[in-house]
């Protein structure tokens, strides 16, 4: 899995927390075990939130 902006198409990893891929929740991404366990604000790129692809 990767994030990519839609602009561009520029792309780059989705982070791994506890070993497997954040997705995307609201705002942020967060780890599958859940917001408390660890959470970061998504990517932007080109001025617009990069997407899971």
């Amino acid at each position: 899995m990767e994030l990519k902006c839609q602009t561009c198409g520029a792309t780059q990893p989705v982070p791994i927390h506890c070993g497997k891929p954040m997705h995307i929740e609201g705002d942020q991404l967060v780890c599958h075990m859940g917001a408390h366990c660890g959470a970061q604000a998504i990517p932007t790129h080109c001025g617009k939130l990069m997407q899971i692809n």
